[in-house]
C-alpha cells in the first residue's frame, strides 16, 4: 500500500469513492444528490487547491483523503481539517486508513496547525484516530430522522 496525490487518471475513481462514502454514511436517512454534483465537487476540491491523497496497491485505488487549511471563514484559528477519508470496504482490514490518516497528521504537523479529523463511530476509526494520533473527541453530532 503507498499513498500519492490525486492525478487527474484518478478523478472518476474519486468521485466514485466521494459518493459510496455518502451514501455509507447517510444511508436512506437523507436524500443523496445526483451524481453529477459529486464530479462538480471534487473538480471544485482540485480548483482550490485541497489536499487530496489516494492510496493504491499494485491493483487499483484503495481510498482516499480530502484535507485543508480551515478557520470557518475567519472565525477561528488555522486548523488542518481532515475531512474526508475513505477506503473501500474490501481494503478496511489493511493500512490504508491509517497510512491516509498518518498522513494528515504529519502534514499538520509539518505545517505547525492542530489536526481536526472526522471519523465514523460505528466502524473502530474513532478508536484507531485516538489511539494513534493522541486526538480527543470534541463533540458528536445527533440527527432526528424522519
Amino acid at each position: 500500500m503507498k499513498l500519492r496525490q490525486i492525478t487527474l487518471d484518478d478523478y472518476e475513481e474519486v468521485v466514485n469513492m466521494y459518493y459510496n462514502f455518502m451514501i455509507e454514511v447517510f444511508g436512506n436517512k437523507r436524500q443523496i444528490s445526483p451524481k453529477y454534483f459529486y464530479y462538480k465537487q471534487v473538480i471544485d476540491w482540485i480548483n482550490s487547491n485541497k489536499h487530496i491523497i489516494v492510496a493504491y496497491n499494485d491493483k487499483e485505488i484503495c481510498g482516499f483523503s480530502l484535507c485543508y487549511i480551515d478557520n470557518m471563514n475567519g472565525l477561528t484559528e488555522d486548523i488542518y481539517n481532515a475531512e474526508v477519508c475513505y477506503v473501500k470496504p474490501e481494503y478496511r482490514n489493511t493500512r490504508a486508513s491509517y497510512m491516509l490518516y498518518h498522513n494528515g497528521s504529519n502534514m499538520a504537523k509539518d505545517l505547525g496547525l492542530n489536526l481536526y479529523v472526522n471519523g465514523r463511530i460505528d466502524n473502530g476509526v474513532s478508536k484507531m484516530i485516538e489511539k494513534h494520533f493522541n486526538l480527543e473527541s470534541t463533540f458528536i453530532n445527533y440527527e432526528r430522522i424522519k
